[in-house]
């Protein structure tokens, strides 16, 4: 058995003999930046941590015998990796792209191959570690305002801007597979042969149409019954959660809510005619699943005003089984739930926040009987004050299928005011944050409420003087004047 024998190089306090650093001969043979810290480390003057002594460390090399020499690792059974393509087959034009599509796996490099896409594009891509697309503005097609987008190619040898059609998608991403067959032929007959399913905004993407191809395709999407839009400044493409197609937290019907947005505001969709893109998601509970807090300029929440419902009996049963009922209680955001063995689980209601976290984790709980939606506004992700979460305007409203009249009528209302107020490219969220929430609340005639402020006002010396305080609250029994319940 071959028995290893390493030198090390120990940098010791020169008064002490603490030992302060220490390499080994093979590391700094091999590795450059740990060399390069030996070098500055016995140039430089110290500070011993045990002594505290200050000057130049002493160095010492030790040779110590270890254990046996490793075994060269094994490669798994299973697969073999093969050597890289531009080592062995330098004749390939595209070796990285070859190395992706090794591996007993499906390939996204493979798939693109049996495409009509230009594969250089991304071999480039790869090599230079950037893309060689760039956003190349958007393609006048009559009859067709939005919709068409356009990707600059920076390597114009190897093919030209790229066009693509952004597909509106049915309520909830249910596509029959008859129509995704035929999507697909249109792809196949008229682009790339390639479908983005789905892209972060909700829409499906057909990629790599010719301008002379654009029509046709268009013509024959619409032939199939869906739309194209969700470009420039308009409302993008809305999502929404699959609601209660699926799930039983869903508090209003989103699908149902979908559907009528678009019968409502289609040609807002359709036509830009915002300052900047405005978008919208629509969540059945305050869980939340599409983000719609984070990253809606609009967003539309489904919320319950009333305490959770308890069945004691299936709480009482969770917890025989083993359900942690005590760290539940401890974890809850509130502070509202208070277990006890012979009363059962009690929620304090004026502590309560309704954010569904009881509701996830016992199965006894569910969301209270008196529902609507929440209205927030200005969440985003990016925009010239970077991301923003959004902010309750609408703590409660009640929704009325099929039309939602009241829901849409404040949000026309609203985007009225942001398309009147806003500057040219100023997001939601940066434009709220420009006029400040008090004169949002004036603009839509909204009463502020408690359950708007995150919390009170911790400077007691501030304040107004007389002739700075205006009434300007709105008079909710006055005619036309809806009513928000807060």
């Amino acid at each position: 058995m071959e028995i290893m024998q390493t030198e090390k190089i120990k940098l010791c306090c020169a008064k002490c003999g603490y030992t302060i650093e220490e390499f080994t001969s093979a590391e700094l043979a091999e590795i450059p930046r740990k060399a390069k810290r030996h070098k500055y480390l016995l140039q430089k003057a110290s500070i011993c941590p045990s002594c505290l002594a200050s000057g130049r460390l002493k160095e010492t090399r030790v040779t110590e015998e270890g254990g046996a020499a490793p075994l060269p690792r094994a490669e798994p059974k299973h697969w073999t990796p093969a050597p890289i393509a531009h080592e062995e087959h330098p004749e390939s034009p595209t070796p990285m792209m070859d190395a992706l599509s090794q591996g007993p796996w499906p390939s996204h490099a493979a798939e693109l191959k049996k495409t009509r896409y230009p594969v250089q594009m991304y071999e480039q891509a790869l090599q230079k570690r950037a893309t060689q697309w760039g956003y190349g503005g958007y393609v006048s097609l009559p009859g067709v305002a939005a919709g068409v987008l356009v990707r600059a190619s920076a390597r114009p040898d190897i093919t030209k801007g790229s066009n693509f059609l952004r597909i509106m998608d049915p309520c909830g991403n249910f596509f029959k597979t008859e129509s995704m067959r035929k999507l697909c032929d249109i792809a196949d007959k008229y682009a790339y042969g390639l479908l983005h399913l789905l892209s972060t905004g909700g829409d499906l993407e057909m990629l790599g149409i010719p301008t002379e191809n654009l029509r046709p395709a268009v013509d024959e999407i619409v032939q199939l019954g869906f739309d194209v839009g969700s470009t420039g400044d308009d409302y993008r493409t809305s999502e929404e959660c699959i609601g209660p197609a699926k799930c039983d937290l869903a508090l209003y019907d989103t699908l149902g809510f979908r559907e009528a947005w678009y019968k409502r505001f289609l040609d807002d969709i359709q036509y830009p005619r915002f300052p900047h893109k405005v978008k919208c998601k629509f969540s059945g509970c305050p869980n939340d699943c599409v983000r719609g807090g984070q990253k809606a300029d609009i967003f539309v929440c489904g919320v319950f005003r009333d305490l959770p419902v308890i069945d004691q009996s299936k709480v009482e049963a969770w917890v025989r089984d083993g359900g942690d009922i005590a760290t539940v209680c401890t974890r809850c955001p509130g502070g509202s739930l208070e277990w006890d063995e012979s009363l059962g689980l009690s929620i304090e209601g004026d502590s309560c926040l309704r954010c569904m976290y009881c509701i996830n984790k016992i199965p006894g709980v569910r969301p209270g009987g008196e529902r609507g939606v929440a209205i927030l506004l200005g969440g985003k992700m990016r925009g010239k004050y970077g991301p923003m979460l959004a902010k309750v305007v609408v703590p409660f409203m009640k929704t009325e299928p099929p039309d939602y009249r009241e829901v849409f009528d404040f949000i026309e209302k609203f985007t009225e005011i942001y398309d009147e107020h806003a500057r040219k490219k100023e997001r939601v969220g940066d434009f709220l944050l420009r006029i400040g929430m008090d004169e949002l609340f004036r603009l839509v005639g909204v009463p502020p409420s408690a359950q708007l402020f995150a919390q009170p006002r911790t400077n007691l010396y501030y304040h107004w003087e007389p002739s700075e305080v205006k009434d300007e609250r709105p008079n909710p029994d006055a005619a036309g004047q809806p009513h928000y319940q807060i």
